[in-house]
């Protein structure tokens, strides 16, 4: 039991990570060029707009301190950064990879020569184009981020639904994306995807890699297969039952392999991590933890999965719950108790399997399923 309560704090401390290629950042204003460096990944490699942030809003924002540039927004910087965690992650769009666009996009948050103006809480040009008097025009910076956010999502997932989306739309451009999921990687952008300038995923990922660079990470890499081979469509159930079942899409309980779940889900980053498995499915908003016999090499297709954090809109339990969900359906569907506090055990077995629900902002944030051993 002392187990699987590890292995699923494990997962929940490492929610936030996702994938990057490597590039170059562009130098703030000012600033003084420096001798570009080889990075560039291979061409297989991509970035899933998709996912969790690796970043927090602090972590953003003490980096953009480093730059010295005044920005001309409405709220302090590390706000805003954290704002685009926040609806990021309830989105399962990679919020930090989001504010670097933004930066690109506002010229580091200072609209110089901009018909979109600091008051306009706009970051990212919406509504802005060369035939038009202005973008669009939002009430409250939190509005401009979820926009943002949004017309990724609209742009990144070929499921994408205006009626689904994790909080109130406030992406007014939200149907002028089609078909839906035409864009899953940043390298897709550019090119009459949001921009139509060359040169766009360069400069938004090399100001990533700056980021994480400065909080001591690395840029990783993913392929297009991993993102988009045998990723399933359409809506993926996760059961706990108070006998100890449990099922997340095909991945069946305590006996679920990594093989198994990669040949429900599709291939999924993989990680050995303090003698575990940990796999995410950026598409899917899914981390599953597979722990390996004795002996055996953690990432290999007989591990058995552990524990998981399922934080994408496609997850839902036998009750018609899922990720976006407010709190309110969340209550009437599982009782006052369920609404209590941050998190909640909704179905608890005496084997230990158990089904917890995180919620924050009103919404549900994520299940957390916990699974036993094999007896």
């Amino acid at each position: 039991m002392r187990l699987v309560l590890s292995i699923t704090a494990a997962i929940a401390l490492a929610l936030p990570a996702g994938l990057s290629a490597q590039s170059q950042a562009p130098a703030p204003p000012g600033s003084t060029p420096t001798t570009p460096v080889s990075t560039a990944p291979s061409t297989q490699s991509v970035t899933p707009v998709m996912g969790q942030s690796r970043l927090s809003g602090d972590q953003i924002a003490s980096w953009f301190a480093k730059q010295r540039i005044t920005p001309r927004i409405t709220i302090p910087m590390v706000e805003l950064a954290r704002i685009f965690v926040d609806e990021g992650n309830a989105q399962n769009i990679r919020g930090d990879l989001a504010f670097a666009q933004s930066i690109l996009e506002t010229g580091w948050f200072r609209y110089e020569g901009s018909m979109v103006k600091p008051g306009h809480n706009n970051y990212s040009g919406l509504g802005a184009c060369d035939s038009c008097s202005v973008g669009n025009i939002f009430a409250t910076p939190q509005d401009g981020v979820r926009a943002q956010i949004q017309h990724l999502w609209a742009y990144a997932d070929p499921q994408a639904d205006p009626r689904r989306t994790a909080r109130p739309l406030t992406d007014i451009r939200f149907t002028y994306v089609r078909p839906y999921g035409r864009a899953q990687t940043w390298e897709a952008m550019g090119n009459g995807n949001w921009a139509t300038g060359g040169g766009y995923t360069e400069k938004i990922l090399g100001l990533y890699a700056s980021m994480l660079r400065h909080n001591g990470l690395e840029p990783q890499t993913t392929t297009l297969r991993t993102i988009a081979s045998g990723a399933p469509t359409g809506p993926l159930r996760v059961w706990v039952t108070r006998r100890g079942a449990v099922r997340m899409a095909d991945v069946r309980g305590a006996r679920g392999t990594l093989a198994a779940a990669v040949a429900s889900l599709g291939p999924g980053t993989t990680r050995a991590t303090y003698g575990n498995c940990r796999v995410t499915w950026a598409s899917l908003g899914a981390i599953m933890m597979f722990q390996p016999a004795r002996g055996a090499t953690p990432c290999g297709d007989q591990s058995r999965v552990r524990a998981a954090v399922l934080t994408g809109q496609q997850w839902v339990t036998s009750k018609g719950l899922k990720p976006g969900d407010s709190v309110s359906r969340l209550r009437k569907l599982y009782g006052s108790r369920a609404a209590r506090g941050r998190a909640a055990v909704l179905v608890r077995s005496r084997s230990g399997a158990r089904l917890t629900v995180r919620t924050g902002e009103g919404v549900v944030k994520a299940f957390v399923v916990a699974v036993p051993r094999a007896r």
